[in-house]
């Protein structure tokens, strides 16, 4: 079967395109299965008792535990009180934008005669 010299060069570039794709793809795979490979191992050097594995944190006792989940309740505290205030303050200028849209309105529907 023949086909054109147009439509054969079409094919032959439709190929090495989907050529290239799939040797991106393979590399990008291989590329992503060394990469979990090495932070397994790392993982797995971290869980295992070792001269160089991390030292856990201890927990604070007592008051510096008070201390500590104090300071925590504060930031959370004053983090939702910001937020509070960025809603409050949306909540104004969105009313604001309702009355000024409403009072349009209102002046649309008086102009063409229409009852509100």
């Amino acid at each position: 079967m023949f086909v054109a010299r147009a439509r054969f060069e079409q094919m032959r570039r439709l190929y090495e395109n989907q050529t290239a794709k799939r040797k991106e793809a393979e590399a990008k795979a291989n590329r992503q299965a060394v990469t979990i490979e090495r932070l397994q191992s790392q993982v797995a050097h971290d869980q295992d008792e070792h001269p160089t594995t991390p030292v856990p944190v201890q927990p604070a006792e007592g008051d510096a535990r008070l201390l500590q989940q104090l300071e925590l309740s504060e930031r959370a505290r004053r983090h939702l009180d910001q937020q509070c205030l960025d809603l409050h303050w949306t909540t104004v200028v969105q009313e604001r934008e309702i009355l000024q849209l409403r009072d349009q309105l209102a002046e649309l529907q008086a102009a063409q005669g229409v009852a509100p």
